[in-house]
């Protein structure tokens, strides 16, 4: 026995490396979840890697009418194999099919089969009949020496009732959530006969290039030593209030109420890393990438020439767009390419999009930090504060306890007249300034002022 990946993006991840050779595993969900997609994308991937595979369909389509269909995706191989069985004739009479299904596969002799969907076979046997069969089929299925995908139309409670859940080695099983903002697809190992699979709800989504999964962001506690280095902000004046810039791979957070330039700071210090050739990457989902390179150009900062280096990297997501896990796909994917030490979260709000709980939120972004440390990077997340009254030490943002320090910005009347404020509330393993700080912003960049108490 051995492993065999399925070349299908997230896949092999999720199930801890890919599936045992030979095994039978049936991808369940009701209709519209994709059961089909991903078991034809399982077969064309592995036809292109040399192995023979058979597509088994019930169906009343003609196989030139399948493959025509299967056509419109990118991942299909001319060489994949397509017997049909009429559906209507399996529901009466499954042992025949069996029987003929039998004498293909010996002939084919194929490395992999989908036999797509099992649910209606023998639909009109009684249940202990029908039982009966499943269990023909399965010590048939045995003899293929195969990797047998199985699909089930079927619910997640039918799922336990069914005597095909007992007598396959691994069970996959894929949902949906219609909603406004389109359909939200999930998936989950339910059993597996590997015990390194990735538990819980997995995100996909389907496009002509197939399926892609994107597993859950899940991380491990790795033993790592504070490091001692600072590293520059890029910000005039303000090292010296945090007694000699951020710590490396410490996370940082910027709240502050809108206008009190959040996005600024964050652009001075992807920049700064940059100068100093640490590659950084700006992750927003509010402003443009055209809108950012005209923030830095009004305040004299390279960004557009330092894109053009390969330095820096915007990832723009639009709110209406994110998808937590792919989001983090995307970026640790680019991470690696280009070798980042800097990276900025503008704003996180974009989060709530997605995570109407506060507490999945939290740990969603509890996660990210972790990897961003696991992979040697600093980073700075944005949020927005909705914090009332002039109090600059409240704060109403469930994720400022997850990161190693906390500033604060907000506006503040004096003497009739609106000033930009600043509080160091927190730099975990250092020193900082404790009083309020003044700091102004022109087309000179970030100018930091007196301290409040010297107004």
């Amino acid at each position: 026995m051995e492993i065999k990946l399925t070349g299908i993006p997230g896949f092999d991840e999720i199930l801890g490396g890919g599936i045992l050779a030979p095994s039978t595993i049936l991808i369940a969900g009701d209709p519209g979840t994709g059961r089909t997609v991903l078991g034809i994308q399982g077969l064309c991937e592995a036809a292109r890697s040399g192995e023979k595979v058979l597509y088994v369909c019930m169906t009343s389509k003609s196989e030139s009418s399948i493959r025509e269909d299967i056509s419109n995706y990118d991942f299909y191989e001319e060489s994949l194999s397509i017997h049909t069985f009429n559906a209507s004739s399996v529901e009466r009479d499954p042992l025949t099919m069996l029987v003929e299904l039998g004498n293909l596969v010996a002939s084919l002799k194929p490395d992999r089969v989908l036999i797509d969907p099992v649910t209606p076979i023998g639909f009109g046997f009684p249940e202990a009949e029908r039982r009966r069969f499943m269990y023909s089929l399965m010590s048939a299925i045995g003899e293929w020496d195969a990797i047998v995908y199985l699909t089930g139309t079927m619910s997640e409670s039918d799922l336990f009732k069914s005597v095909i859940s007992d007598v396959v080695e691994g069970i996959v099983y894929l949902s949906q959530d219609i909603g406004r903002r389109g359909s939200n697809r999930t998936i989950k190992i339910m059993k597996m006969n590997l015990p390194n699979y990735i538990e819980g709800e997995h995100t996909f989504d389907i496009s002509n290039d197939g399926i892609s999964i994107y597993p859950r962001i899940s991380t491990q506690l790795i033993e790592q030593l504070s490091p001692e280095t600072r590293i520059d902000t890029g910000i005039p004046g303000f090292n010296e209030l945090i007694n000699g810039g951020f710590f490396e791979l410490s996370s940082t957070l910027i709240a502050g109420n809108t206008g009190t330039g959040k996005t600024i700071f964050g652009l001075y210090f992807i920049i700064e890393g940059a100068r100093n050739k640490e590659p950084g990457i700006i992750s927003t989902f509010e402003d443009t990438p055209a809108e950012l390179r005209h923030y830095a150009a009004n305040l004299g900062l390279e960004l557009e020439e330092l894109e053009q280096k390969e330095l820096i990297k915007i990832i723009y997501t639009p709110p209406s767009e994110i998808n937590s896990s792919r989001h983090t796909v995307k970026l640790k994917s680019i991470i690696e390419k280009m070798g980042a030490k800097r990276i900025l979260l503008d704003d996180i709000s974009g989060f709530d999009y997605v995570f109407s709980d506060p507490v999945a939120k939290r740990e969603h972004v509890a996660n990210m930090i972790r990897i961003f440390k696991d992979m040697g990077l600093t980073s700075m997340l944005i949020s927005g504060n909705r914090a009332a009254g002039n109090n600059v030490l409240t704060s109403e943002i469930p994720v400022s306890s997850l990161v190693d320090v906390l500033i604060l910005l907000k506006h503040v009347e004096i003497e009739k007249e609106i000033k930009k404020t600043m509080s160091i509330i927190k730099i975990h393993g250092s020193d900082h300034e404790k009083r309020l700080i003044e700091y102004s912003i022109n087309s000179d960049g970030i100018q930091i002022g007196k301290f409040l108490k010297d107004l």
